[in-house]
């Protein structure tokens, strides 16, 4: 992607995950500097969502570090709020969610399914389709079935070779795409 003003390449991570799971050390480590607070405990240190900057090899990284999710303390509306928020600072977008899980620490079913539940599974190559519905392509592989399924259904596919099709991205625009995973 390149920014309008300049020619340096940019990078926009939104980093996601428990409470406690280390989302502000990586985005620490990311940065190369010890912009997010963070601290060993069970409460969430960050409570509204924060960005650092930094240029790596002539690219711009912005990384958003969120609330904890899948935790009790924060409502649901919060999060929602800190969710758009974050969305909202990452103009044009993230261009990708990290999913942050310590590898010391048991991954929970429950957590593996609130996981999926911001989940959005895009296929491109989407002009090997030649006119068929998505869904029945993917209905003929169960192992993709069962990944659809599991990300409940949440798809979008892109034809990469018709990069001027912009409908295709308004589909998948970044405010439907948060009002989606917030329904």
């Amino acid at each position: 992607t390149q920014t309008p003003k300049s020619s340096v390449f940019f990078f926009l991570i939104v980093l996601v995950g428990k409470t406690g799971s280390g989302k502000s050390s990586a985005g620490n480590t990311i940065l190369g500097q010890k912009k997010f607070k963070h601290d060993n405990s069970l409460e969430s240190v960050t409570k509204t969502c924060e960005s650092g900057e930094v240029e790596h090899d002539g690219k711009r990284i912005s990384v958003f570090d969120t609330p904890g999710q899948f935790d009790t303390s924060v409502s649901e509306e919060e999060m929602k709020a800190e969710i758009e928020k974050c969305v909202e600072m990452s103009v044009p977008g993230p261009h990708a969610f990290l999913l942050v899980i310590r590898l010391d620490v048991k991954f929970t079913e429950e957590e593996k399914n609130k996981a999926a539940r911001y989940t959005i599974i895009l296929f491109t190559h989407d002009d090997v389709l030649e006119g068929k519905r998505l869904n029945e392509y993917i209905s003929k592989s169960n192992d993709l079935k069962a990944l659809v399924n599991e990300c409940g259904d949440r798809i979008h596919s892109f034809n990469n070779k018709d990069i001027e099709n912009r409908s295709q991205v308004t589909e998948l625009s970044w405010d439907s795409t948060i009002n989606f995973f917030l329904k």
